[in-house]
């Protein structure tokens, strides 16, 4: 009896066995073993950025191979720079309370690069190396080896657009609701994201946009943009709603004659400016397979309240790494980005810089 036990469990035990092999083998064909292109095999310095001087491909066989494109240098590059900074403040060096004596325009482009070579995020960042992609020009594309389906990618905002779009060129703790800017003489404020709190470390701040321009918050974009229909034809309802008033009462009282006026400038402002919905910067991401496309996906990374028809009640400006789904293009062997937003200048082109931080490329 004893021999047949011990002839039954070992039985047992290589059943056991071929039956938790077979299952592993079965996850193993089932759940596959996440493929993800990441940049930390690149080398680069702590804290550092690199714009590369050609294309340059990364991945293996297992996460897939792709080819990052790059074009020219310095900050007139296109494409894709390499980093890892993770600044999130503004440039001591362009504050008047901090900046040093004599500083050089050198110095001053070195202080913008600082945040234009930064993704902000609203902890300290994990992702190790990343890219940063320009995408002036459609030079900010990679293609793969193999066509293939990509089931998501990683994007953020650099610290630069992050700032700018948040608080404008110029950040203090006076506002001017004329011109929707912080003024640079105005009452000293904390720096963004600084732990310490002493008002010895309190100032005001510039990071001017692309080309030296003053460029104001987001939220302010909506808000001229109301003004400028908004104002005229509430001043032209109210002075038509006071002589009305007036014509029927010649011996109005001051608190009815502004009463009539403001009713009527309040009715007419609100229903022409109700209308205007300004302000966003957008992520187009375009797939292409034998250079024909396979279609788009779109990502907002600011958006102001009743801009994004889909969702008109969002309004934020991306604080941190957004996974992107693109399934939805298929097999691609080409994958495009380009920016948009409707805070642009008289040529049509976008303030805020056509930057945007890019990780985690994931194969299906």
């Amino acid at each position: 009896m004893k021999i047949i036990q011990k002839y039954i469990g070992i039985t047992t035990a290589i059943i056991s066995l071929i039956g938790f092999t077979a299952c592993e083998d079965n996850l193993d064909l089932k759940i596959p073993y996440p493929k993800d292109i990441n940049f930390n095999e690149l080398t680069l310095d702590r804290f550092s950025y690199e714009i590369p001087s050609a294309p340059f491909t990364v991945g293996d066989n297992k996460t897939g191979t792709i080819t990052v494109n790059v074009t020219g240098s310095g900050i007139n590059y296109s494409g894709f720079a390499l980093s890892n900074k993770n600044f999130r403040s503004y440039p001591w060096n362009l504050s008047p309370q901090f900046a040093p004596p004599g500083i050089t325009e050198e110095q001053k482009q070195q202080s913008i690069d600082s945040t234009a070579f930064s993704v902000y995020t609203r902890y300290v960042n994990r992702t190790g190396n990343y890219l940063v992609g320009k995408t002036t020009g459609d030079n900010a594309y990679f293609t793969l080896e193999k066509p293939s389906t990509i089931e998501h990618v990683l994007v953020a905002n650099t610290t630069y657009n992050y700032l700018l779009a948040n608080y404008g060129s110029i950040y203090s703790k006076s506002f001017d609701s004329e011109t929707q800017s912080y003024l640079i003489d105005g009452a000293p404020v904390q720096n963004p994201n600084i732990p310490n709190k002493s008002t010895d470390y309190y100032g005001t701040f510039s990071l001017p946009a692309p080309g030296n321009v003053n460029a104001i918050r987001l939220s302010g974009v909506q808000v001229l943009a109301r003004n400028e229909v908004g104002i005229p034809a509430g001043e032209a309802a109210g002075e038509a709603a006071l002589a009305a008033a007036l014509a029927e009462n010649p011996n109005l009282h001051p608190y009815w004659q502004d009463r009539a006026y403001n009713d009527a400038y309040n009715e007419a402002y609100d229903a022409v400016a109700g209308e205007i919905h300004k302000g966003y910067v957008k992520l187009t991401i375009e797939g292409f397979l034998n250079g024909t496309s396979t279609g788009t996906v779109e990502v907002y990374l600011s958006v102001i309240k009743g801009v994004d028809p889909d969702n008109p009640d969002h309004a934020f400006t991306l604080n941190d790494w957004r996974k992107v789904d693109l399934t939805s293009l298929g097999n691609v062997d080409k994958v495009l980005f380009n920016m948009s937003s409707d805070y642009v200048d008289d040529q049509g082109e976008m303030i805020y810089p056509q930057t945007f931080c890019l990780d985690g490329i994931r194969f299906q």
